[in-house]
C-alpha cells in the first residue's frame, strides 16, 4: 500500500468544512446536508465534522442504512435501536407504532450534551426511519449531519429537512484540476510528473474514490512508481476491481436501446447533438440523461452529447466485444460524414471511425487527419492515421508526417530508418529536400549527432529558391548547435525575407523562418544578446504555434526559450512563470518533447533563483521524460541535476546524478546547445570532492571554447560560476579576454562581481549582493555578501562583517536551504549571540517587539534588551539605522 492512501486527506474542501461545521455545531441551523455524486468525498467530509463536533463535547449517534434492507421499517436506524421483523410494508395503525416506538427510543439517547446524528447515505433510508429522523430534526432534539447521493430519489420527509426544517444542505462537485493535483501530490507523498498527474487528473475527473482506487491498482500492478525521485506511470492506468464493480453497477441498464446508446457515446463522444438523437433516439438520450449517466453540454460553439465521467466511458470501451465495436465505428462514420463533417476534428474522427469499422477512406483525407492528429499532440494515433494514408499511397508527405509523430513518440531509430526510406522514393527537388530537412533535424535534436545531419544537409541539392532556402536555413541552425555564432546575420535575413509566392508555398515558408528564428534565436542567446533574442522568438512564436513540419522541435523550444531570456534580462520569477506556463501547456495535449524542454528550463532557472531543490526536481522530471525522444535535453537535465545537488550539500543525490550525467556523455559531434550546464555540472562535482585543479580545468576551458566561437552570454554564465566556486582571479581574466556584451546588465555584473571578489573589496562585494537581490537571485546575493563578511573579518572589521553575515543570512531565509563553498566561508558570527542574531533577523523583516516576544515565549522587555546590546555589536542606534545598514 503507498503512503497516505488509507485514508486520502482532505484536500478542496475548505470552504465546504467551514459551512457544514457552523450548521453543525452553531445555532442557526438544524444541521447540515452534504448532497453529492458516489464517491466526491460526502462521507469523508462528514467523518472530519464529526470528529470536531465529538471532540468538542457534542454526543455522536451514528446510523448508517443500507439499499438492501431499505424496505424493512426502521432498518435505517438498525444499530441505534432493534429493527422489527417482516419485510411487507405496516399497515396504519403499526406505522404510527413503529414511529413512536422510534421516537422515544431516540429521544432517550438525546439527553444531556448536545446530540449529533450522522446518517451515512439518507437517500437509503426506509420511509418509518425517514420520519422519525424529520420528527427529531423538527424537535431539534438532534442535530443532522447527513450524506445523500444527488441524483438519487428520496422519501419525502427527507427533502423536507433542507426545505422546511433548516438543514443547510452543501453540494459538493468534483475537485477542481489543481485541487486533484494536490491530492495526488499529497497522497503519493513526492513530486509527480507532469503527464502522470494529468492522466490521473483526467481518468478520474476530480473524484477522489476514483483517484484512490486508480492509485492503489496502479500501485499493486506495478505501474506506478518512483523514478529519480519522481512519481510515474510506467504503464498504462490499470483497472481497479473495486472501481470496475461500483462503475459496473452504475451503468447496469437492462434496456438494449440504452446500452446500445451508451457503447456509441463511448466510442464517439463527445457527439453532436443532432447525429446523438439519430444514433442514439431522443427519448433514450432523454432518459440516460435524467439518470446522470449522459451529459450535454457546449463543445466549441455546437450542442454535444458525452457520458458524465471519463471513467464510464473507458470501462464501457474496455467491455465492448469486437463485432459490436465494429457496428458502432461504421454506424458513427455513417452519421458524421451525413452531416458534412465540416470541422477539421470531424475529419479525424470520421478517419479512425473507417479504420476500426470498415469503409473507403481516400488517402489524402487520411493524411489530412493524421496532420490533425499531429496538431492536437494525439502522436501515437497520428503515427497509425498516417502510416495507413502512406501505404494506400498518400506519398512522401504521409511518410514525414508518420516520421514526426514517431519522434514525439520516442521511436528514433525507426524514425531514421523511416527518412532513409523515403530518401529513395523522392521524385522532385521539393521532396527531397523536404526528406533531408527532416532527416537532419531529427539527427540533431533527437540522435544527438550534428555531423550526419550536416552530412544530409550536404548531399541533398535544389534548383528551386524555396527548398534552396530550407536547405539553408537547417545548415544555419546546425552551426549555432555548434557553438559557432556567427550565423546570426544569415538567419535573420532568411527570417526578415522568407515570403510565400503562392499559397502552396505557405506552409515551407513558414517553416524556413520558424527554422531561421531557431537558429538566429539560439546563436544570438549564445552570443549573450539577449535583448534581440527575446524580439526574434517574440515575432516567430505566433508562426510556431501552427507549426507541424520537420522543425516542429523549434516551435517546442521557443516559449521556454522566450522565458529563460527574461530570466537572464534580469526576471528570474517572471521567466520561471513564464516556462512554467508552456510545461503545463505541454500536458494537455501531452507533448513528452515540449514538456522536457520545459522542465529543463525550469531547473535552469531554479538555479538562477538560488531555489536548488526546485531545480533538482524539475531537472530530475526533464531527465525522466527526455528519455526517449530528447537525448541532448537527457544530458543537459542531468547536468543542472548535478548542480542543484551540490548546491543542496546533498551527497548520495549528486552520486546518483553524476552517474547519470555520465551515462549520457555526448560524442564528438553532439549538439552543443548549452553544453556549459555539462562543464559547471563537473565543475560543481570536482568542487565537492576539493578538486581546485578540475574546477578551473573543467569550466575554464569551456569558457574558452565558448568565448572563441563567439558564444559569450554562455561563456559569462559559466565565469559566474567560477567566482561562486573560489576561482575569482580565473574568472576575471576569463571575462577580460571574454567580456560579456555591452548592454547586458546581468553579464556587467558578473564582471563587477569576479573583480570585487578577486580584491577581496567588501564594500564592492555587497553592492554586488544588493544587485543580485533586485534581481531576485537570492542565494548568489547571500554568496556574495558572505564572501564580504569574510574580507571584512580578515580586515578586523567585526562590526562590519557582522552586518554583512546578517545579510546573508536574510537573503539565505527567503530561498531554499544551500550549502556551497561560498557560504562555507562564512565562519563564526562574531559578537552576536545566537538570541541576539535571531531577534536581530526578526526587526530587520519588520516584526513588531510584542510578535517577537510572543512567538520566542519571552517578554518584551527581554526582546529590546536583546536588541540593544545588538546594536552596540553591530554599531548602530536603532532599528531604522539597522535596517538601513543592512540594506
Amino acid at each position: 500500500m503507498l503512503p497516505r492512501l488509507d485514508a486520502l486527506p482532505l484536500i478542496g474542501r475548505d470552504r465546504e468544512l467551514v459551512a457544514v461545521t457552523r450548521a453543525v455545531r452553531g445555532a442557526d441551523h438544524a444541521g447540515a446536508l452534504i448532497a453529492g455524486p458516489p464517491g466526491v468525498g460526502k462521507t469523508r467530509l462528514a467523518e472530519e465534522v464529526a470528529s470536531g463536533a465529538e471532540a468538542a463535547g457534542h454526543r455522536m449517534l451514528v446510523a448508517r442504512p443500507a439499499a438492501a434492507s431499505s424496505r424493512l421499517p426502521l432498518s435505517g436506524l438498525a444499530g441505534l435501536l432493534p429493527a422489527p421483523s417482516g419485510a411487507q410494508p405496516p399497515d396504519g395503525a403499526v406505522r404510527a407504532g413503529l414511529v413512536e416506538r422510534g421516537l422515544h427510543v431516540l429521544r432517550g439517547l438525546t439527553q444531556g450534551p448536545r446530540t449529533v446524528l450522522l446518517v451515512d447515505d439518507l437517500h437509503e433510508l426506509d420511509e418509518i426511519s425517514a420520519i422519525v429522523i424529520h420528527q427529531l430534526v423538527a424537535e431539534r432534539a438532534v442535530t443532522l449531519l447527513a450524506t445523500v447521493r444527488a441524483e438519487a430519489a428520496v422519501p419525502g420527509p427527507v427533502t423536507a429537512l433542507w426545505k422546511d426544517r433548516g438543514v443547510l444542505r452543501v453540494d459538493l462537485d468534483a475537485l477542481t484540476p489543481a485541487e486533484t493535483d494536490a491530492l495526488i501530490g499529497a497522497a503519493l507523498g513526492g513530486p509527480v510528473e507532469g503527464r502522470t498527474l494529468r492522466q490521473l487528473r483526467e481518468a478520474t475527473g476530480g473524484n477522489p474514490l476514483f483517484l484512490r482506487e486508480l492509485l492503489i491498482s496502479a500501485s499493486d500492478s506495478g505501474g506506478l512508481g518512483r523514478v529519480d525521485g519522481v512519481w510515474r506511470l510506467t504503464a498504462p492506468l490499470s483497472r481497479a476491481p473495486r472501481l470496475v464493480e461500483l462503475l459496473r453497477d452504475r451503468l447496469a441498464v437492462r434496456d438494449p436501446a440504452e446500452r446500445d446508446a451508451l457503447e456509441t457515446l463511448a466510442l464517439g463522444e463527445p457527439l453532436p447533438l443532432p447525429v446523438a438523437a439519430e444514433l442514439a433516439g431522443e427519448s433514450t438520450l432523454e432518459e440516460l440523461e435524467r439518470r446522470g449517466l449522459v451529459t450535454v453540454g457546449t463543445t466549441g460553439r455546437r450542442r454535444a452529447a458525452r457520458l458524465s465521467h471519463p471513467l464510464y466511458g473507458e470501462l464501457l470501451r474496455a467491455d465492448l466485444p469486437e463485432l459490436a465495436r465494429l457496428r458502432h465505428s461504421r454506424r458513427l462514420a455513417d452519421a458524421l460524414d451525413g452531416t458534412g463533417a465540416r470541422r477539421s476534428e470531424d475529419v479525424m474522427r470520421t478517419a479512425i471511425w473507417r479504420l476500426d469499422g470498415g469503409g473507403t477512406v481516400h488517402p489524402q483525407r487520411m493524411l489530412q487527419a493524421a496532420d490533425q492528429a499531429a496538431l492536437i499532440r494525439e502522436y501515437a494515433l497520428a503515427e497509425r492515421l498516417a502510416r495507413h494514408a502512406y501505404d494506400s499511397g498518400a506519398g512522401i508527405a504521409a511518410g514525414l508526417t508518420e516520421v514526426r509523430a514517431m519522434l514525439c513518440l520516442g521511436h528514433i531509430d525507426e524514425a531514421l530508418e523511416r527518412c532513409a526510406d523515403l530518401a529513395g522514393k523522392a521524385t522532385n527537388d521539393t521532396e527531397r529536400v523536404e526528406v533531408a530537412v527532416q532527416h537532419a533535424a531529427a539527427l540533431a535534436h533527437h540522435a544527438d549527432d550534428l555531423a550526419a545531419a550536416r552530412a544530409v544537409i550536404d548531399a541533398a541539392a535544389a534548383d528551386v529558391p524555396a527548398s534552396a532556402g530550407q536547405l539553408e536555413v537547417s545548415r544555419l541552425y546546425l552551426r549555432s548547435y555548434g557553438l559557432d555564432c556567427s550565423s546570426v546575420g544569415a538567419a535573420l535575413a532568411l527570417f526578415e525575407a522568407a515570403t510565400p509566392d503562392s499559397a502552396r508555398q505557405e506552409a515551407e515558408v513558414v517553416e524556413t523562418r520558424v527554422a531561421a528564428a531557431s537558429a538566429a534565436g539560439a546563436a544570438l542567446m549564445l552570443a549573450g544578446r539577449y535583448a534581440e533574442a527575446a524580439d526574434v522568438i517574440g515575432r516567430a512564436v505566433p508562426l510556431a504555434a501552427r507549426h507541424t513540419g520537420s522543425g516542429r522541435v523549434h516551435a517546442d523550444s521557443m516559449r521556454p526559450a522566450g522565458g529563460w531570456m527574461r530570466c537572464v534580462l534580469g526576471d528570474p520569477a517572471g521567466g520561471f512563470a513564464q516556462i512554467q506556463a508552456c510545461y503545463e501547456a505541454s500536458l494537455h495535449p501531452p507533448d513528452r518533447t515540449a514538456q522536457a524542454l520545459g522542465a529543463f528550463a525550469l531547473g535552469m532557472v531554479g538555479l538562477m533563483l538560488g531555489r536548488p531543490a526546485t531545480a533538482l526536481r524539475w531537472a530530475k522530471e526533464s531527465f525522466v521524460v527526455a528519455e526517449g525522444p530528447q537525448r541532448p535535453v537527457r544530458r543537459w537535465a542531468a547536468a543542472v541535476r548535478v548542480q542543484a545537488a551540490a548546491q543542496r550539500g546533498d551527497e548520495h543525490e549528486l552520486a546518483a546524478a553524476t552517474a547519470d550525467l555520465d551515462r549520457c556523455r555526448g560524442g564528438p559531434h553532439s549538439n552543443l546547445l548549452f553544453e556549459m550546464e555539462v562543464a559547471r555540472a563537473r565543475a560543481w562535482q570536482a568542487s565537492v570532492q576539493a578538486d581546485a585543479v578540475a574546477v578551473r580545468t573543467v569550466l575554464g576551458d569551456e569558457i574558452a571554447r565558448h568565448g572563441a566561437g563567439g558564444a559569450l552570454g554562455a561563456a559569462t554564465l559559466g565565469a559566474l560560476d567560477l567566482v561562486r566556486l573560489g576561482e575569482a582571479d580565473l574568472a576575471a581574466r576569463l571575462l577580460a579576454g571574454y567580456p560579456p556584451p555591452a548592454g547586458w546588465s546581468l553579464g556587467e555584473l558578473v564582471v563587477r562581481y569576479a573583480a570585487a571578489a578577486a580584491a577581496a573589496d567588501p564594500e564592492a562585494l555587497l553592492g554586488v549582493a544588493q544587485r543580485f537581490a533586485g534581481y531576485g537571485m537570492t542565494l548568489h546575493a547571500a554568496e556574495a555578501a558572505t564572501l564580504a563578511a569574510a574580507a571584512w573579518r580578515r580586515a578586523g572589521e567585526p562590526r562590519a562583517a557582522a552586518r554583512a553575515r546578517l545579510i546573508a543570512e536574510l537573503r539565505l531565509a527567503a530561498g531554499e536551504p544551500a550549502a556551497t563553498p561560498a557560504l562555507a566561508t562564512a565562519g563564526p558570527l562574531l559578537g552576536l549571540t545566537d538570541r541576539e542574531r535571531e531577534v536581530v533577523l526578526a526587526a530587520v523583516r519588520g516584526e513588531p517587539t510584542r510578535a517577537i516576544a510572543g512567538r520566542l515565549h519571552v517578554a518584551e522587555r527581554t526582546v529590546e534588551n536583546h536588541l540593544h546590546r545588538a546594536y552596540g555589536k553591530l554599531g548602530v542606534s536603532g532599528r531604522a539605522e539597522l535596517r538601513q545598514a543592512l540594506g
